[in-house]
């Protein structure tokens, strides 16, 4: 270690420590997952697809649906098909090899985090904003099944080019040409992963808007990003046109969800007022975890009741933070408006889509949540260190025992998906009102010859959700 004056209570640890100790953490919470085997999504699209088992015809997955017959053709993937395929011929089609990548783009999301971070908070409540996101356990869904390495590929490219779009900004430096078409690459190859990379733009404006300084009068600073963001929306619009070229016409997106089937936007709205508590839980306090939320567990609202209230005193509670920071915290405001961003496409207010809530797609707007959080903690904490030995003390351990609970139920929870029988075993116990890990675990049931225990939870399905109608052909089958 290195004295940073000759009184011994001021040590600096080197350089290398802060990203050891980071790897540390994404290992600890992750190195669980390498026994899983196939789960979920991960069977049709991967191990049952014979298109992404060789790399005989690569072009072929850009004019392909992501989901293979017989599904629907409704959303597109090029890059991440084409990935599960290297990464298949690669390793022989042994599971080990996708959570190994898997780990790997969660590392080095970690560090992109860090890095972004680096550029708007304290360095050591930067450092504390990429450990939060290591050991993080809502982000357990996008590590331990294979499907859901882009969710890390675009969270990781997104924040690279974000601290890129800062620096360049920051510096004062014009944006030449040759920097915005590399932006618009980067753009158009995260697009060609999954579609939420859209919201790129709208991440970029929240930066100009609260953490990139300009003292332009702002007609003459939007002239000088017009060609940029008149090149992102191109490749956007080039993006949706291949797309629906691709789908043969299909640029809606997936299937409504049976929570949100039947209403319209104001319905959609109270539903989703009443899913906002469980977004705040699952950012904050991680300790009970679903793999599914569909009805009962989450249901339509018809009328106002008390998670209503709750989910707007909430938004008001981020809304008045964020204001209150704009101008002496703008990286908290930063922080709190990238979260809302991310939470948009999946809000189901304006375009209702197939998910009314999984902790997969919380894992973009998480890294709103630990930068803007870090940041306020850093602040409370300098203020309690302050007090004397014993607050400094308290912060420690606080910090401790914060990273070491979301460590052990990150490494946990990864063994919840190690195979298809378990997870939904553990499901009607973590999601006891969910219709459809009933569904789920009967179908279990029924291929080992548990017949009656199979039949029942097929009814517990039915009972729960009476329109489900796939229960009731495969009950009766």
């Amino acid at each position: 270690m290195q004295l940073t004056n000759s009184d011994p209570r001021h040590l600096r640890f080197p350089n290398w420590t802060a990203p050891a100790a980071l790897v540390l953490l994404v290992l600890g919470s992750t190195v669980t997952c390498l026994g899983n085997g196939w789960v979920q999504d991960d069977l049709p699209i991967i191990k049952l697809h014979p298109l992404v088992h060789t790399l005989a015809r690569p072009w072929t997955f850009f004019n392909q649906a992501y989901w293979p017959a017989p599904f629907a053709r409704d959303l597109y993937r090029p890059f991440t098909s084409l990935m599960f395929a290297i990464e298949w011929v690669t390793g022989g089609g042994r599971p080990v090899v996708f959570w190994t990548v898997s780990i790997l783009l969660y590392l080095g999301t970690t560090f992109a985090v860090y890095r972004l971070a680096k550029r708007l908070i304290n360095p050591g409540a930067a450092w504390l904003a990429a450990a939060f996101f290591a050991v993080h356990p809502v982000h357990v869904e996008a590590v331990a099944v294979a499907v859901n390495q882009a969710e890390l590929v675009v969270g990781l490219l997104l924040a690279l080019l974000m601290t890129a779009y800062i620096d360049r900004r920051r510096s004062g430096i014009p944006l030449t040409g040759r920097w915005i078409a590399a932006m618009a690459g980067g753009f158009a190859v995260a697009l060609l992963f999954k579609e939420h990379a859209i919201l790129l733009p709208a991440f970029m404006a929240a930066a100009e808007l609260t953490v990139i300084p300009d003292p332009r009068p702002w007609r003459e600073r939007l002239a000088s990003l017009r060609l940029l963001f008149l090149a992102l929306v191109l490749v956007a619009v080039a993006f949706v046109g291949v797309r629906g070229a691709a789908l043969h016409g299909n640029i809606t997106g997936s299937f409504t969800a049976e929570a949100l089937g039947g209403l319209g936007m104001g319905g959609r709205a109270l539903t989703m007022l009443g899913v906002v508590p469980e977004w705040f839980r699952l950012f904050v306090w991680p300790a009970h975890l679903r793999a599914d939320y569909s009805p009962q567990e989450i249901v339509a609202a018809t009328h106002w009741g008390s998670a209503q209230t709750l989910g707007a005193a909430l938004l008001l509670l981020a809304i008045a933070t964020a204001w209150v920071c704009r101008r002496s915290r703008p990286q908290v405001t930063f922080g709190i408006l990238w979260a809302a961003i991310g939470l948009s496409l999946v809000s189901n207010i304006v375009v209702p889509t197939g998910i009314v809530l999984a902790e997969r797609t919380l894992f973009l707007a998480s890294m709103g949540v630990v930068i803007a959080g870090s940041d306020l903690l850093w602040l409370a904490g300098s203020w309690i260190h302050g007090r004397g030995s014993v607050g400094r003390i308290a912060i420690a351990t606080s910090v401790i025992v914060l990273l070491a609970m979301g460590l052990s139920r990150s490494a946990s929870r990864q063994h919840v998906w190690h195979d298809v029988a378990g997870l939904w075993f553990q499901s009607v116990i973590d999601a006891p009102l969910s219709y459809r890990a009933h569904h789920a675990y009967g179908s279990i049931l029924f291929d080992v010859k548990m017949e009656r225990s199979a039949e029942i939870e097929y009814r517990r399905a039915i009972r729960l959700f009476p329109k489900g109608i796939p229960v009731y052909i495969d009950l009766a089958d």
